[in-house]
């Protein structure tokens, strides 16, 4: 992370006026009837894209849920000021975002207004999952991600399977299993993928597994074995809204 987007970054957190980004499941997983993946299985290579989306979430944190910058301070916020390229980066994954209807998207002049749209892709408007009117309770199905993402640099460290994997990691209550073909179908995410996002927060020492054996007694060996995932602290905050598994 270069000093320019390190201070960026924290001029971002300070202004959002909260420590951690509300993100509804419906981004990782579709959540009516058969569970498929959400919009972040169309990223591809996309890296840029999700790391667009995640700072706009973290900034757009009230209503009307909107962030105006130039090209040129989100390519700070990328850490990709220095490329040339770097404003046409920012410019290309706005349209792909906008074009999957997470984001909607004016210009003007050198800035271009963002604004952030519910994050199942239906283009809808956007609402805080977690705060309820005096008519209207709070929706909920939605997780939360540390500011802690930003401020340890791991939005620099971490590989878009390792970001994947982690966004999973925090929609689900510890301990949470993710066999990994069957959270390939899950999450529209290829499995390889998947064990490669495990294996790298593993190694990151940001997951820690363990293994527990039940009879099979119909099966080669007699006994199958599960791998339990725990999310560590800081980035598994407190009391946590989140999901009993990943099914």
């Amino acid at each position: 992370m270069t000093d320019a987007q390190r201070v960026a970054i924290q001029a971002l957190l300070e202004r959002s006026g909260r420590d951690f980004v509300p993100i509804r499941r419906a981004l990782l997983q579709t959540r009516e009837g058969r569970k498929t993946g959400g919009p972040t299985s169309k990223l591809g290579k996309r890296q840029s894209a999700l790391d667009l989306y995640l700072l706009l979430h973290a900034l757009a944190s009230q209503d009307p849920w909107d962030v105006t910058l130039s090209a040129r301070v989100w390519a700070r916020l990328l850490g990709a000021e220095e490329n040339a390229s770097g404003t046409t980066l920012v410019s290309r994954q706005w349209s792909w975002l906008e074009a999957q209807s997470l984001v909607r998207t004016t210009r003007a002049g050198r800035t271009r207004r963002i604004v952030l749209l519910r994050e199942d892709g239906s283009g809808g408007p956007y609402t805080h999952p977690g705060a309820a009117t005096a008519d209207i309770p709070a929706e909920g199905d939605y997780f939360r991600l540390p500011h802690a993402y930003w401020r340890l640099s791991w939005d620099t460290r971490l590989s878009l399977a390792s970001k994947l994997v982690l966004l999973i990691s925090c929609s689900l209550r510890d301990p949470f299993i993710l066999p990994v073909e069957h959270a390939a179908q899950w999450y529209g995410i290829s499995a390889d993928r998947i064990h490669r996002g495990l294996t790298e927060l593993r190694a990151f020492g940001l997951l820690k597994m363990s293994v527990t054996s039940r009879p099979a007694p119909l099966t080669d060996r007699g006994v199958t074995f599960e791998r339990h995932y725990t999310l560590r602290p800081p980035l598994r905050m407190d009391d946590e809204p989140a999901s009993d598994s990943a099914e």
